[in-house]
Order: C-alpha cells, then structure tokens, then sequence
C-alpha cells in the first residue's frame, strides 16, 4: 500500500488516505530513537541469549513512527510539549499569585518583582498554544518551546524554593499561634540577606524568560487561548455503567465455547487462540467465556493467568500455581515446580486462561504446554488471547483454527457509541447523530475506540465542539496499513482534548508499568505532590480535587479495571496496554520507568538515558525473587533534577539497597520519594536537604526512630510508615508538619506512644493509628486523646489503642468522636492483657465507651478487648449509626448481651469472636416479626435485609441467636456466607434463604447441625431457585438426618477432621442430587458403603443416590 492504506476491522473494502509530506520534528525523533537505544542497550548487555523474534514486540510497537519518519510524514498532532508548558506556566502562575498574596514576600523586597515575572509567564503562555501548531512543521519552535520547558521548571524549583523557606520561618517565629511580622523580619537568621538573595535568582529567571519570549517575535506567534476544555462539566450518567457494557460479543462468545466444550479432539489439552489487535475486546470475550454458566460446569476448575510479555516457561508454570492455589509461589527448581503443580491439577479437566500472549519463541511454548499437559486431565483446554497472528498460529492446537475477533458492526457500533456519547442513549438533534455516525465509522468497529471517542464527544454539549471533533478526525488523524494506527490516533485525540490539568495526570500514570495495579489514593496523593492539583472553587481539598481528576480520567476510559473497598471508594485500577502506550509517548524521555535488574552504571555511562534532564524516575523490580538485593548505581547522582524517586513492584520479603544511599541527597528538588519495601539504612539520608518533598512512603522498612530533622520538611502532605514493625519513636516535633495529610501508622506494633503536638496539624485527613500511654498524664510532651478534639476532617480508618488507660468520661468525650463526620472505619482497642482485664471495671468501660461516640456516617465499628458487660443500649449512641456495613466484636471477654441489631438496615457483615460471657445474640426479645408470623409475600423481606456475612467463633456458652424458640427466630434473607466455629451449645440460629456461596459449620454439635438443615428455605422472590455452592464441615460427630434433606441445591461438600465420624451412607448422598464434588479429609474411622467406579477414576458413582459426581477427594 504505497498511499497508506489500511483495511478495516469490519470487513469494508480498503480505504486509502494520503500522509502528510511533513517530517517527524527532530525533538520528537530523538526521543523516540533515544527509547529504542535504551531498550537495545539492556537486551545487549543483560539478554545476548535472546532471539530477535523476541523483541519483535516492541519493534511493531515503533513500527507506526519509523514508518512515518521513512515516508517522510508527520505525527497527528505532536503536542507533547505543549502539555508540559502550558502545565508548568499555569503551576508557576499560581505560585507567583499565592506568594503576591503573602507579606513575608513583600517584607521581603520583592514586591515588584512577582508581578513582573507573572507578567512575562502570562505573555509566553499567551502564545502557547499557536506555538505548538507551528512546532511540527519547524525544529526551530520545537527547540524554543524545549528552551522554555526548562526555565519554567527552574522558575517553578525557584518559587517552591521561596515559599519553602517562608514556611519555614513562620514555624520558627510563631508565637502563641501568631506570627509575629516585625520578628519575622528583623530575626536572627539574616532576613535581608536572604530576601536579597532571592531577588536576585528571582531576576535571574525573568532575564532568561524575557530572553525567550524576545525569541518567539521571530515566530510571528499569534495570542490563542491554551486547550479551551472545560475541566469541570458535569459527567454523563452513562459513563460510570460503560466497562459493564459488552455489545456484541455474544457470537464469538458462543463460537468459542462450542469449540471448548467439542469432544474428540486426539490431543489431551486443546489450546484456543483469541486473535485481535488491541482495544476489539479479547479479554472482554475471554472473561465472558470463563464465567459462562456452562463453562463453570463443565470444567472441575477455571484458572486465569495474565501473561504479558514475561513467558518463561518456570515463570509460567509459577504463576498458574499461584492462580490455583491464591498464594505466593516460593522461587523454586522449575522441577519442583512442576511437580506442585501436578499434584494441584492431577486428575482435573480445567480450563486456564492465558490473557496477553507475546511470547513467538516456539521452545518457549512447547516447554510450557508440555508440563501442563502431563498433569492435566483429558478434556482440559486452554484459552489464548494475543494481538500476534503468528502467536495463535503457533499455540492452536491442530485441527484447532484460531478465533480471529473482527471490529463491531456498523449496527453494533452506533448502539455502543449512542450508549456512551448521548445522556440516557438519546441524542440531542439530529446533526449529532450525523456527526456521531461519521466520527463512529472512523472507529473501524474497535471497542476501545468507541468508547473513548464517545466518552470525549459526551463532554461536548453544542454542534459546533461536536464539529471541531470530527473536522480534526478527518484532516489531523493518519492512518496506515496497520489497523492499530487508527486506535493510536484516536485515542490521541481523545487525550489531545483532556484538560490540561489532566494530561498531567494521566502522563504521569507511565511511571507505572503495564499490568500494574495503581492504587487509587497513592496516586492521588503523588499528584498532589507534584503540584497537579490545584484548589477549585467547588471543592475546598485538594485530596477531593484529585479524586475527581480521576473520575474524570476513568470515565473517558483511560483507566479501567476499577476495584472498590466495602464502603465503595475506589481502591485500585489499571490501565489498558494501548492507554499506556499513549502515556509513555506524551510523557516523553524526562518521565522513566525502568528495569531494576537492566538498571547499572553500565546503562546510565552508556548515555542512552539523558540523567541530567530526567525529572520522574520509577524503578520495577517485576516482583522478582531475584531482585531482593540491588545495588544503587553511583551514577545515578547526576540525576539532580529528579523530582520523583520510587520502587515499585518488590517481591514479598523486600529489596536490600546496597551502596552509597548519599546518592539520594544530590536529588533535592525530590517532590514524591518512595521507598517502600526497601530494606536500607535510609536514615543516614540528611531529610533537612529534601525540602521540597511531600510524598514519603518508608513502609516495611526496618527503621526504629523517626529523626526528628524530618520535621523541616514542611512541605510534607504524606507519610506512610505501614508496616514498620520496629518503629518505636517518632519526632517529637511532629506537630510541625502543618501540611501533613496523610498520615499511615498501621501494623507499627513496637510503637506504643505518640507525640504531643498532632492538633496542631490542621489539614489532617488520614490518621490511621492513635495509641495512649500512661505516661501521658505526667508528660505534656506524650499525646493524649485531647489531640484529636479539632481533628474534624479525619476520614478513613482510626485505630485507637489503649483505652484502658482513659481516667474517666471526659477525657474520651475529649476525642470528640461525634464531630468527625467522614470517618469510614473505627477501631476502639483496650489492653489484651487478660490479668489486666480482670481487675479493669466494667461501668467505667462502658461509660469510657458511651463516651467514644462517633458520628452516624460510620462504615464500620471494631470493638478489641472491651470489659464492659454490654455496649451502650437505645438510648446511647450505638443504635443511631445505621449507616454501618460492618460490625466486628473482637476477645471481649465479659460481654454478656447486645443491643438489638434491627436498625442496622445496610450492615453487611457481622462478626462476633471470643465473646466467652455471650449467651444470645439478640437477648429476651426480638423486635423483628418472627418467621412464623410472616407471609408468603413478606418473607424475604424482614431482618437486617443487607447482612451477607455472619461469622461468630470461640463463643463457648453461646445458645442460639434468641430466647425465642426455632420457630420465633426471624429470617436472614441474603446472608450468603456463614460460618460458625466453636460454639459447643449453640442449638438456635436465624432461619435462612438457600442462596449461599459458603457455608462452615466448625466444632458444633450434631443438634445445631439438624437445626441448620431445618432453618432454610426456598427463595420465593428471583432468582426463584436456591443456591448453595459450598458446605464444608470439620469436627463434627456425626451427620444427622435432619441436615440433607434441604440440601438439594449443594454443590460441594467438605467433610474435615471428623475423626469420630464411622459413616458416610448412600442414604444420606441421596439427598444431594445437584453435588458435584466430595471432599473428605483427616477422618480417620470412616467408612464409604458400596460405591463403584465410574469409567474414569476421578467420577464415582453412588447407586443409591443416583449421582455422579465429577471430584471426589479421599484422604485419611
């Protein structure tokens, strides 16, 4: 195709367009060859082994610049540095409008000055935007606007340097919470000197600014305004609902399933290969697959593994085992290995999916898929999704012909582009469906594509920004011969028209490697260290500011794969291969993610990394065991510039870092510094020199004292000390952090005091740990519960531990629990000393406890160790929070009754453990009508309505849920886990809908057990029929008659370290006609009555319950 072209994935005819003559700026070519030189460089020096098929990969990805740098075309629209200037002059301006704002800046001479540089950025940013249309046809402009990135990156160091040290004045000068102006200036630390010392660098900067703009009247730059993009419009209803729209898909869903499920094939294991280019929906169709209803019962197990381009055949076999067991894999002989993962498939038909094949190395593959194959049942079959036909050509199993997924048609399309681009799927006019039509049609059917085009369109609200769209999608976007062309220039359309705020963002987000797993609030939190977020007039917090900022991201698709916590925050994502794709582009060379084991001396002396210019640098240690000792290169002390350090990706265990950890000191313009899981003597690191930082994580780290010199960083937002078990002493000049708002001290078990002076910081949001001391009441210095009294913003989780040591009622109100409306998560925790808890009180407990109340919005309420004889009643507060999802009643060894649950309507999980004084659940009375009053038609529709989980273990002299008999017990309608463990003279529970996934009935007697088989009942509302996946029964006597028969919708059956149970008969099985599997463990004297083998080992055939069941499991 000598013009270009390229054929849809449709099915239409080819379609021709001519390039561009434009040539690639040279800016945007030396990045783009300096990123292959690194790549070539680490395959050289650390892979001279690898063929050169194994980096066809990457080389397909360049595939589309080279072409067009060959042809002598033009990029669609080479804006990345625009991004990055206009970014930088909004974030400079801001800073000089906030520090005009402070006297200190005036104090100190440099009330001209401000304005003035305020002046030439505004003039340069005035003409931004005319600057970037002119750079892709001259290297000239392109070389001008790389001039002005820097010195807005030095003016912006500059200014954080100013108000870094006004900060830090004012925490030296303040006096009794006022700052004192007249000492501020005349204090010992010479103020004048100082003021003129900045003035002069604050020159300095002007100068090379006036210097640059002077420059662009060369250019004839005309005044436009920069990226015109409302950031704050309201979002379409519709978006939130898109990754749970699948249009389409049916078809090949059930094409593939068909060949899944064919039988006769002569190999043991099928191989299924799903072939597309990026964004049609392979995995999309792979996860439809695998939780087919027919799948999950044909096959004895389903496992899903995410390959990408790792495909070592000992990494292969490793990760599969940890799919089927859940558990990390130690680094073991591929042997070995191999023999683990034989005994865990031995005799199962399974179906694995491998998503996101790469790997072309054929002895690769053979290896792999022969071990899986020796351990795997016949019938097995596996499921390939790759964007490579050469891949699926070479995985298919023979007479096996590879799915190859074709783009949506022109119906299905429009359907997918009305549903994300048009409020309730109904457009506004008719032009909109016009245009929609067009823009839809240049999508070429790919999902992905769709959905984002849709998703920038339905942030547009008249004809003509609908307009402006299609025009550039007709005369800017190239197209090729390779179809994931058109995919790459529209999704670069769609980030073309991102705010400018959120290019930033999302750019930022290629620190991250593909298949990473973000965590939401991190990534919030490092934006706002990097000065991405900015106060907006709707939102006061800068944490809620950035939360949208990724709303917004996520609702035009450039994250997916949203995971959310219990109380619905959003906790993780990921980002599609091509989206990050897009990130590393508009990023370019100063934002780096590199390999910690290709990462050396060697690598950086060589050049191909520009260490003096890179400003973002994350090292990826690929969760690899042998990655858990790394030497720092020295020469990474050159990378002075780096305003963001941070390791990602450590094996369990952590990384060593060996060598000069004083490499980090030469990085002091540092914003976001992440060390977690490192295991290093970081402390040797000077903090005092880190003065712009504001992210630290040290989590997992064996530090034991906090040095107080970290105080200095009064820029800090975050701290994360998680999981530093050695941790005994924090600085005690805490409270000099003013900025601090996050704030992480979980699993910190060496720390037992906190410092005094935490009221003092203000913007607090997050606190996750609090502890008392008894020293305390002596000790001014020593914080008590007093500190959190004006702490209302703190939201989150907050444990607080040593409540035994509170004197009296007031000093708990002192907490002043009530106020602090957005806590989610409250952990109340007295001493575990069981000597100590019998001598301890129960009225002051509990009047310590009514004391403690917290505000209604509570999400969820741990109790540890409390000494009270029961928790505050009606009238108390503990009835008033409605709002919780979770109640956990830990070791509280003197509680004898609770308050009644009924107005708990949105509790989700109830968990009562060691509760040794605990006789009912709900007391004398049950306020609920019982379920022998109910009608058929309100049956279902009674008692804590939302609850899905109820675990109650080690309550000893636990009887039953009520004093009310079995047929005055009321009805869980949607518990769909229960587990009950311990409790020897429990004989009443709650009756039951049969809608369970597990149920786990431990050390119980034989007659609760008969009351559970007569405690359940049909669903009379849909889905009509029950139910109940999996029963699983351990230290049991014996199996009462009463239990089987409402067990006719089980699935599993787990009989465990039952070692008094004689017989397991026919009689009983014939109860179970929908069981599938039979698990018998540890049950030393029992004995199976006459059974015979099916015509294959693994299916035994039970004559008198008529049955087959696909697994039986037998070990004594």
């Amino acid at each position: 195709m000598a013009n270009g072209g390229f054929r849809s994935p449709c099915g239409m005819d080819d379609i021709r367009i001519n390039y561009c003559s434009f040539r690639i700026p040279s800016v945007i070519e030396n990045i783009l060859n300096r990123r292959k030189m690194v790549h070539a460089k680490c395959l050289n020096e650390f892979y001279p082994q690898r063929k050169r098929n194994a980096i066809r990969r990457r080389k397909l990805e360049q595939h589309r610049v080279e072409r067009n740098s060959n042809a002598g075309s033009q990029p669609s629209n080479p804006r990345s540095n625009l991004r990055k200037q206009a970014a930088l002059a909004e974030l400079v301006l801001h800073k000089l409008s906030s520090l005009a704002a402070d006297q200190a800046s005036l104090l100190w001479g440099l009330r001209s000055e401000i304005p003035k540089l305020a002046s030439t950025v505004s003039s340069i940013q005035a003409v931004l935007l005319d600057a970037d249309n002119q750079a892709g046809k001259s290297h000239q402009v392109q070389l001008w606007l790389q001039g002005l990135e820097e010195v807005l990156y030095d003016a912006e160091d500059l200014l954080d340097d100013f108000s870094t040290e006004v900060l830090r004045r004012k925490q030296q000068m303040d006096i009794n919470g006022v700052v004192n102006e007249v000492g501020l200036f005349f204090s010992p630390s010479n103020q004048v000197a100082y003021g003129l010392r900045i003035a002069n660098q604050i020159k300095v900067i002007r100068s090379k600014l006036e210097e640059v703009d002077q420059n662009r009247n060369q250019f004839n730059f005309q005044a436009r305004p920069v990226d015109p993009v409302a950031a704050n419009k309201d979002w379409r209803q519709t978006h939130s609902s898109v990754p749970d729209v699948v249009i389409g898909r049916e078809g090949d869903k059930q094409m593939i399933i068909d060949m899944l499920l064919l039988s006769g094939n002569k190999e043991k294991v099928v191989v299924v290969p799903i072939v597309g280019i990026g964004g049609l929906g392979k995995t999309t169709v792979a996860q439809l697959i695998y939780n087919d209803n027919k799948i999950q019962s044909h096959f004895d197990c389903t496992h899903w593994v995410c390959v990408s381009e790792t495909f070592d055949p000992k990494v292969m076999v490793k990760n599969v085992l940890e799919s089927i067991t859940q558990q990390k894999v130690e680094d073991l002989a591929l042997n070995t290995l191999k023999d683990l993962l034989h005994k865990h498939i031995k005799n199962k038909r399974l179906l694995l999916v491998l998503d996101d094949v790469w790997n072309e190395d054929t002895e690769k593959w053979v290896r792999f898929i022969n071990i899986f194959s020796s351990g795997a049942a016949e019938g097995s079959r596996i499921v390939v999704t790759t964007r490579l036909r050469i891949v699926a050509k070479m995985t298919a199993t023979e007479m096996i012909v590879p799915h190859e997924l074709q783009g949506l048609s022109e119906l299905e399309s429009w359907s997918l582009f009305e549903k994300m681009a048009f409020k309730g799927g109904v457009a506004p006019g008719p032009r909109y469906i016009e245009i929609g039509k067009e823009v839809t049609r240049k999508c070429c059917g790919v999902p992905l594509a769709i959905r984002t085009m849709g998703g920038l369109l339905s942030f547009k609200d008249t004809e003509s920004e609908w307009e402006a769209i299609r025009e550039k999608q007709l005369l800017s976007l190239y197209f090729s011969g390779q179809d994931s062309e058109i995919l790459a220039a529209t999704l670069r359309l769609s980030y073309d028209n991102l705010p400018s705020q959120l290019k930033r963002c999302f750019a930022y987000c290629s620190l991250f490697p593909k298949d990473h797993r973000i965590d939401v609030k991190m990534l919030v939190q490092v934006w706002m260290a990097q000065g991405y977020i900015i106060k907006s007039g709707q939102f006061l917090l800068l944490e809620d500011v950035g939360v949208e900022h990724f709303k917004n991201l996520l609702w035009r698709s450039f994250f997916q794969e949203v995971t959310k916590d219990r109380y619905g925050n959003m906790k993780y994502c990921k980002m599609h291969d091509l989206m990050h794709d897009l990130a590393v582009t508009v990023a370019g060379m100063d934002t780096i993610c590199l390999n910690a084991i290709n990462l050396t001396d060697s690598l950086l002396s060589s050049g191909v990394v520009n260490l003096e210019r890179i400003r973002h640098l994350s090292i990826d240690f690929e969760n690899k065991w042998e990655t858990r000792v790394w030497k720092i290169p020295t020469l990474l002390a050159k990378a002075t510039r780096l305003r963001t350090f941070m390791i990602i990706n450590v094996a369990v265990g952590g990384v060593k870092l060996e060598g000069r950890c004083e490499i980090f000191l030469n990085m002091t313009r540092l914003r976001v510094f992440g060390l977690g899981d490192a295991k290093m003597e970081v402390f040797s690191i000077t903090f005092n020199k880190l003065k712009h930082l504001r992210y630290l994580d040290l989590s997992k780290n064996g530090v034991e004292i906090l040095p107080n010199e970290i105080t200095r960083m009064v820029n800090l937002q975050t701290l994360n000390l998680c999981l530093c078990e050695h941790l005994r002493l924090l600085p005690a000049d805490l409270g000099k952090l003013y900025n601090l708002v996050f704030f992480y001290l979980d699993d910190c078990s060496s720390l037992t005091y906190l410092p005094a002076g935490i009221c003092n910081l203000s913007f607090l949001r997050e606190l996750s740990l609090f502890i008392l001391t008894e020293a305390a009441a002596k000790n001014s210095r020593l914080a008590g519960l007093g500190e959190l009294k004006s702490l209302n913003n703190l939201s989150g989780k907050l444990t607080i531990k040593g409540l035994e040591l509170v004197k009296d009622k007031s000093e708990a109100a002192a907490a002043n629990l009530k106020e602090k409306s957005q806590l989610q998560h409250l952990e109340l925790w007295w001493s575990d000393d069981s000597n100590n808890m019998v001598a301890r009180r129960c009225d002051h407990e509990r009047s310590v406890l009514e004391a403690l109340q917290p505000h209604p919005n509570l999400k969820e309420l741990q109790l540890c160790y409390y000494g009270g004889t029961s928790v505050p009643t009606a009238s108390c507060w503990f009835s008033s929070l409605m709002n919780l999802v979770r109640i956990e009643l830990y070791c509280c060894g003197k509680l004898q009754s609770l308050p009644s649950l009924d107005p708990f309507v949105s509790l989700e999980e109830l968990v009562l453990y060691n509760l040794e004084s605990l006789a009912y659940v709900q007391g004398e009375t049950v306020s609920s009508l019982p379920f022998s009053s109910l009608s058929s038609s309100n049956k279902d529709l009674q008692f804590l309505p939302s609850l899905k989980s109820l675990k109650i273990t080690d309550c000893p002299n636990l009887i039953g849920w009520s004093l009310a008999n079995m047929e005055e017990s009321p009805l869980l309608p949607w518990v769909s886990t229960l587990e009950i463990e311990s409790c020897p003279k429990m004989v009443t529970i709650p009756h039951f809908l049969i809608n369970f996934k597990k149920v786990e009935l431990m050390d119980v007697s034989s007659e609760l057990l008969s009351v559970f088989g007569a405690s359940l009942i049909s669903p009379s509302l849909p889905p009509a029929h029950p139910r109940f996946h999996e029963l699983c029964l351990q230290y049991v006597n014996d199996l009462p008659q009463g239990l089987m028969p409402q067990l006719t919708s089980l699935e599993r059956l787990n009989i465990w370290f039952c070692s008094n149970l004689t017989t397991l008969s026919p009689s009983i099985l014939r109860h179970l006609p929908s069981l599938k599997e039979l698990h018998i463990l540890s049950c030393e004297v029992l004995e199976l009555e006459d059974y015979d083998y099916g015509d294959a080992c693994h299916r035994v055939f039970f004559p008198a319950s008529d049955a087959w069941l696909s697994k039986v499991f037998l070990s004594w």
